[in-house]
């Protein structure tokens, strides 16, 4: 956004700003960040271009909004699954955690997003960021909660951290460089014991 907080937008102004991250998801995660232009995203928004630059001052603006919005995403999703599921058991929760991360993010949109922050982070550093405090700060924040009561403060960061590295694993890797992974649940199922029996132990 160039100077007004979300709070301050018309319901108007609110949707036609979902709109246009709606039309940047399908224009950057199809045609990769340098092939996609803001004409691109106006019309599969059924915006103007000038709108675009209204809410987005460039297309790095745009792309970063898009990140932490669809970031944003995911950690609503994980809060649902874990208001849903949790039954109190530490063992139980971690496993209802690693198994809805795992799920969203072998999605294709958000293998597709993944591949286009690395590609663009060493020259957008603000992108990194946004991605790192939205998402993989957000996911080890929900694994810590659950953690902590197992284990005191830092004992629970750090092994959260630990945790998410490992559900994610060899095939989350295989996944985003395009590899075909085999019984990918199955790899995935394996890799959430894996996390849990080290996080837990």
């Amino acid at each position: 956004m160039n100077t007004s907080s979300l709070t301050d937008l018309s319901p108007l102004q609110r949707r036609k700003r979902s709109a246009i991250l709606d039309g940047a998801r399908t224009v950057f995660l199809s045609q990769g960040f340098g092939l996609a232009t803001m004409d691109d995203v106006a019309a599969a928004a059924g915006v103007g271009k000038q709108t675009v630059y209204r809410h987005f001052k460039s297309k790095e603006a745009l792309f970063v909004g898009l990140v932490s919005s669809m970031c944003a995403q995911v950690g609503a999703l994980l809060v649902s699954g874990q208001d849903e599921q949790s039954d109190g058991s530490p063992d139980v929760e971690l496993h209802d955690l690693g198994r809805a991360l795992a799920q969203i993010l072998i999605e294709p949109d958000y293998l597709r997003l993944y591949r286009a922050i690395v590609a663009e982070a060493e020259r957008l550093p603000e992108l990194g960021q946004v991605f790192y405090e939205n998402g993989a700060k957000v996911v080890r924040a929900f694994a810590a909660t659950i953690l902590r009561k197992r284990f005191d403060e830092s004992t629970a960061a750090l092994r959260a951290a630990t945790f998410v590295q490992l559900v994610l694993g060899d095939a989350y890797l295989e996944l985003s460089i395009g590899y075909a992974v085999p019984d990918v649940e199955a790899r995935f199922a394996l890799q959430i014991d894996e996390a849990v029996a080290a996080a837990l132990r």
